[in-house]
C-alpha cells in the first residue's frame, strides 16, 4: 500500500492566498518549478492527479501540465465545489501544515458531507526519500551554493557589509538561473545569532558565518562556512581556530558514522563537547528543512537510504561556528553532494 494514501484515498493540497507556492504542489505535479500561479491539486490513489486551475491561468496550466494531470477550469465558486466534489472521495486527506483556521472552515465548506482527515505526516514521510531526479536537482543546488560561496570569499574586503555580501550572493544565483532559498551572512559577534538578519555591519579582522542555499527547479541546498577574515595574529584568532578545528573533527566523527539503519539520536551523542542548541541536522529538499525531521537528543528514527540531511555541528559560546554540508545516505555510508 502507498504510505500516502494510507487513511485516504484523495488529498486535496492548495495553492493560492495564505499557501501561495505551497512546496508540495511542486513535488506532486511533477513540474521543474512551483506554480506561480493559483489552483488545488487533487491527488488520488491509483489514478490520474487533478489540477483545478483558477480561471486566470487556465490556458497556460494546460499548457504546462495538461499532459500529467487533469486539468479543469471554474468560473464561479458553484463549479468549483462541484468539480471538487466529483474527485474526491468520501474521506479527503489536507495538510494541517498549510492550512490556517479559516482555510480549515473553508475547506469544510467547499467539501461539506465529507470527512476531512490530516495527512500532514503521510504527506512527510512520502518524501522522506528521494528520487534520482530528486537528487540531481538538489546536487546542482548544492553544487551551485558551494561555487557562489568560493566567489562571495574572494569578494571580502575590510569595511563590506553585511548586507553587501547577502546581495552578492542572491544577483550570482540568479544570474545562473537559481533562486535563492534562504542566505545568512553574519561577521563577529553577529555569527552566534542562530537566525541572523544580515545587516549593515562593516567588516574588520573577525569571524564570518555564511549559511546560504542555492534552489534549483524547487530543490533546496544548505551549506554553512565557518572562517576568519584578515591577516592580523591575535589570540581570539587563535581560539578561533581550535574551536573551528574542533567543529570540523566532530563533522568528520559524524560522516563515517552515517548510514542506512543508523538512529539519528545516536548521530546526535556524537556532538559531545559541542554547544549546540540547535538539531544537529535534517531532512532537505522542496523545503530547506523538509523531512525527515530534525536529529536530536530524542530523534528515535533511523537513517534510511535515499535521505537527503543536511548536517550542521556548530558551537555558539565564545565565537558562532557552524559548518554544514548535504548528504546522501546510501546502505554502506553517506556521500556529500
Amino acid at each position: 500500500m502507498d504510505p500516502l494514501f494510507k487513511k485516504t484515498s484523495t488529498i486535496v493540497i492548495i495553492n493560492y492566498n495564505f499557501y501561495w507556492n505551497n512546496p508540495i504542489v511542486n513535488k506532486y505535479l511533477g513540474i521543474d518549478a512551483i506554480p506561480d500561479y493559483e489552483g488545488i491539486l487533487i491527488l488520488r490513489k491509483n489514478e490520474k492527479h487533478v489540477w483545478i486551475s483558477h480561471p486566470f491561468n487556465f490556458n497556460q496550466a494546460k499548457k504546462e501540465f495538461g499532459q500529467k494531470v487533469i486539468v479543469k477550469n471554474h468560473e464561479k465558486s458553484e463549479e468549483l465545489e462541484k468539480i471538487i466534489k466529483k474527485y474526491c472521495g468520501k474521506k479527503v486527506g489536507y495538510d494541517a501544515k498549510f492550512t490556517s483556521v479559516n482555510g480549515l472552515k473553508n475547506l469544510k465548506k467547499l467539501l461539506k458531507g465529507k470527512k476531512l482527515i490530516d495527512v500532514s505526516k503521510e504527506l512527510g514521510e512520502s518524501r522522506e526519500i528521494k528520487t534520482k531526479k530528486e537528487v540531481e536537482k538538489i546536487s546542482k543546488a548544492v553544487h551551485e551554493t558551494k561555487k557562489v560561496i568560493t566567489l562571495a570569499k574572494k569578494k571580502l574586503k575590510y569595511g563590506i557589509s553585511e548586507k553587501e555580501i547577502e546581495q552578492f550572493f542572491r544577483k550570482e544565483f540568479e544570474k545562473d538561473g537559481f533562486d535563492t532559498a534562504f542566505c545568512i551572512v553574519a561577521f563577529g559577534n553577529n555569527t552566534k545569532n542562530l537566525h541572523h538578519v544580515s545587516g549593515n555591519k562593516k567588516l574588520s579582522d573577525e569571524e564570518i558565518l555564511f549559511d546560504v542555499g542555492a534552489k534549483y527547479k524547487g530543490y533546496c541546498a544548505d551549506i554553512s562556512e565557518s572562517f576568519w577574515f584578515g591577516k592580523t595574529k591575535s589570540k581570539r584568532r587563535e581560539n578561533y581556530a581550535r574551536e573551528l578545528t574542533f567543529v570540523k573533527d566532530k563533522l568528520e566523527i559524524i560522516e563515517n558514522q552515517m548510514k542506512s539503519g543508523v538512529r539519528a539520536n545516536k548521530l546526535f551523542a556524537l556532538c559531545k563537547g559541542l554547544n549546540i542548541p540547535h538539531a544537529l541536522g535534517h531532512g532537505l529538499g522542496i523545503e530547506e528543512h523538509d523531512f525527515p525531521s530534525g536529529i536530536g537528543e530524542k530523534s528515535n528514527w533511523k537513517l534510511k537510504e535515499g535521505m537527503v540531511l543536511a548536517i550542521e555541528p556548530g558551537t555558539y559560546t565564545k565565537f558562532g561556528i557552524r559548518i554544514e554540508r548535504d548528504y546522501l545516505i546510501t546502505k554502506k555510508g553517506a556521500r556529500e553532494l
